[in-house]
């Protein structure tokens, strides 16, 4: 891989969601969403003692899933669909750049404009952290861990949105599609719930996909090998299927 043309190619993608008003709607959105989430945690234990540390108040919201299902298909919706509607695709599939950087490129820009949207949420943590006088509400570890699971989670629906972007030329039918994706997979986190035998290889397979199972350890600071292997494999195969469509469309 040609480091200077893969840097290239990431500086251009960023720069899209650095300079335009898409990027900083989105950014805007997701500060409101953070905002109301962590007015709901101080409303809700105002005056009364925490039993969980601060990260798990705010992951116990609805805002943090609203925020990752919606955000990032946002932010996939135009990396290949927004350059196949106004003929760019064509010119960047002929200039001498292999299809793995290009989609590399995509999804690295995405994932690192995925973190800079939550740099506000580890803000008002630290500002918040300031009033407990429990230093373990919000320990280095806690929020490491916190901050890992979102990041993996990320990776995971962003690469996601990559493959729905680059199966259409509508931004608003990548969009859909991701969503369509994410929640299929946000809804079968609910099944291990359902099961009435919670020892079968069911439960063990649905129990491996448990979104919240995963989010649950991260935000008291357990890393956990299997919750690793699931996202960087989930990541990995999504990005693999991405590559092999805009090879086979070439």
């Amino acid at each position: 891989m040609n480091v200077r043309v893969f840097q290239t190619l990431l500086k251009r993608e960023l720069g899209f969601y650095l300079t335009t008003l898409t990027g900083y709607v989105i950014l805007s959105m997701v500060m409101f969403l953070i905002g109301l989430s962590l007015l709901t945690v101080i409303l809700a234990y105002n005056g009364r003692a925490m039993d969980a540390p601060l990260t798990e108040a705010f992951y116990a919201t609805p805002f943090f899933w609203f925020i990752v299902l919606l955000a990032c298909p946002a932010i996939t919706m135009r990396s290949f669909a927004h350059e196949k509607s106004t003929g760019t695709y064509e010119a960047l599939m002929t200039t001498p750049v292999s299809n793995l950087q290009i989609v590399f490129s995509k999804f690295l820009a995405s994932w690192i404009f995925y973190g800079l949207m939550w740099l506000p949420l580890w803000g008002f943590m630290v500002w918040l952290g300031q009033f407990f006088n429990d230093p373990e509400y919000l320990d280095a570890g806690i929020v490491g861990g916190t901050a890992l699971g979102v990041m993996l989670l990320g990776g995971l629906f962003l690469a996601i949105g990559c493959l729905a972007s680059a199966a259409t030329k509508s931004q608003l039918i990548a969009a859909m599609l991701a969503l369509t994706l994410e929640m299929v997979l946000f809804m079968l986190s609910f099944v291990i719930e359902l099961l009435p035998d919670q020892s079968g290889w069911q439960a063990t397979l649905f129990g491996h996909i448990c979104l919240f199972d995963h989010m649950g350890d991260f935000v008291r600071g357990i890393i956990n090998g299997s919750h690793l292997i699931f996202y960087f494999t989930g990541t990995g195969l999504f990005l693999f299927l991405t590559w092999r469509w805009v090879e086979s469309r070439k």
